[in-house]
């Protein structure tokens, strides 16, 4: 018994703490014997001891660790003049500093633009208390810079181990830069959260990336023994387009394709119009029949998403050798993880506009046709909204390269015009709309149909369009349950907002799916939109 406890003699009373810090983490430890200069003594039994390591971690002083990264700043210093760079740094610098010290952190610099952050519970609650001011106050500065300046955060919390902490807050950045940056995500081992994300991704003009990234796809499809490619459920243009742009690349590599087909609606019917006759015979494989194609050494492409609920198979993928993922959603919570290459870029306008960089890299024997041509301008077209949001230079020298491939912007209006029936149903929707805010526009679309999706994102396109709304929403039905179209010219983050429902997407563009009925989804989405308000 002698040898489970402690004797310690201490010079100061000072140190008893900083012991009692140490042995409280210490689980091998049974009982203290304490004595200071003043020959006060402190003995702490196996069972007090107990007890104060079970106080010890409820209490504010458990370890944080945050990594920070500014997104930005080689492409803000091309904007601006040399004089003004070293004011920009030592702005930052001292914001970042006050605001550490604020939490009473401690602030380490790792490299040009990127820090470590230690912290406690209590500075992380008075950092949350203020959902992080300091990405507000880092976008706010003004010193000849014509871009914002934007930082994004990882943040690993409630997690005694430290280099399990650190792999949350590595992971935690990782997921708040694949979202576009300028927001803060906090990981804790069952959890995360996501504060931030005002800003509109700033698209990177080099396209190092992407011709690395068509490498290394290009080698996967040459070791794979067949391809198979999948977009979301209820496929829009988008997905289509990306899907048979990629399938055309995998054909003209020499390899067996299939594109996976979840229903057919407006948007699949379109595409395949502009297809002569038995063009792909027997590529196309409906979602519920596609397993029975998987054989040895399958390659999966999925494009258009990254969360494997919104896949029309999801049994798939654990029967596949490999996985790509390209997409250009904004990363949630949900991912499929056993992807063997990510191409996800937040900045482009669509997973059509990515697909198109990729397929320039591809080698001379990769060369898409009219049709595909056209299904990918399609694609790019309806996610901007005929190029009037989310749209880069990068953009329209995809769109550029595509009219030089023979695709047909004539054809593509025509796909996007609206039928009478349509037409009908949007007015239908309209005039029932609610305004809330005087800005948010809110409808409910009640028919269960295969066309329910595109009707309800036409639907809050049009919304968009009545003066003073920035925002629209509309909840449809869908085979599963309930969902809800999102749109935004920018002003309101419809994103986060999705994002609370269980969804996600964009800024401007973005959706959630929910098992539980009209009514209640309205309340729900009625909530979030007024908490938007009130923060």
């Amino acid at each position: 018994m002698l040898k489970e406890w402690l004797l310690i003699l201490f010079a100061s009373g000072w140190l008893i703490s900083i012991l009692l810090l140490i042995l409280l983490y210490d689980n091998k430890i049974k009982g203290i014997y304490l004595q200071n200069n003043n020959k006060e003594v402190l003995v702490a039994t196996p069972e007090t001891l107990e007890h104060k390591r079970r106080m010890f971690k409820h209490k504010d002083i458990q370890p944080v660790l945050a990594i920070m990264q500014y997104d930005n700043l080689l492409e803000v210093f091309k904007t601006m003049e040399e004089e003004n760079k070293p004011y920009i740094l030592g702005t930052l610098e001292r914001n970042l500093s006050e605001w550490a010290n604020s939490l009473d952190g401690y602030l380490s610099r790792t490299g040009e633009g990127n820090y470590l952050l230690f912290l406690t519970e209590w500075g992380y609650k008075q950092a949350e208390k203020t959902r992080f001011s300091i990405l507000d106050k880092t976008r706010e500065i003004e010193m000849g810079n014509d871009l914002p300046i934007t930082i994004s955060l990882g943040i690993g919390i409630r997690e005694d181990n430290i280099n399990e902490l650190g792999r949350l807050a590595q992971s935690a950045l990782d997921i708040a830069l694949d979202r576009g940056g300028d927001q803060v995500v906090v990981k804790t081992p069952t959890n995360i959260k996501f504060y931030g994300g005002k800003s509109i991704s700033i698209e990177r003009r080099t396209k190092i990336k992407a011709r690395a990234t068509a490498d290394a796809l290009k080698n996967m499809i040459f070791k794979a023994s067949q391809v198979i490619v999948m977009g979301h459920e209820m496929a829009d243009f988008d997905s289509l387009g990306a899907s048979f742009g990629i399938a055309k690349a995998a054909n003209d590599l020499g390899k067996k394709v299939f594109i996976v087909i979840d229903d057919y609606n407006q948007a699949t019917d379109h595409i395949l119009a502009i297809y002569p006759q038995k063009t792909y015979p027997g590529m196309l494989v409906r979602a519920r029949d596609v397993e029975s194609k998987v054989v040895k050494k399958t390659l999966l492409i999925i494009v258009d998403t990254h969360k494997p609920s919104l896949l029309p198979n999801q049994r798939i993928l654990s029967l596949v050798s490999q996985i790509v993922i390209i997409d250009h959603h904004r990363r949630g919570e949900e991912f499929i993880g056993d992807a063997r290459l990510v191409y996800l870029e937040t900045y482009a306008s669509s997973t059509s506009e990515l697909v198109t960089e990729l397929l320039q890299y591809l080698g001379e024997q990769v060369e898409i046709g009219k049709a595909e041509a056209t299904a990918l301008l399609a694609g790019i077209t309806v996610d901007t909204k005929h190029f009037m949001i989310q749209t880069g230079v990068r953009t329209f020298e995809a769109a550029s390269y595509l009219r030089s491939m023979g695709a047909d912007p004539a054809v593509v209006h025509k796909m996007l015009n609206d039928d009478i029936y349509t037409v009908v149903k949007k007015a239908e929707v309209l005039r029932n709309v609610r305004i809330l805010y005087g800005k948010i526009a809110l409808g409910v679309y009640r028919e269960k149909s295969h066309d329910a999706q595109l009707m309800a994102a036409k639907t809050a396109d049009a919304m968009l369009n009545i003066a003073s709304i920035s925002a629209s929403f509309v909840i449809w039905p869908h085979h599963e349950g309930v969902a809800v179209s999102a749109r935004s010219n920018g002003e309101i983050n419809v994103q986060t907002i999705m994002e609370e429902l269980g969804g996600g997407g964009h800024l401007n563009v973005a959706a959630a799916k929910l098992e539980e009925s009209l009514e209640e989804v309205e309340k729900r989405l009625l909530l979030q939109i007024e908490a938007q308000f009130h923060t």
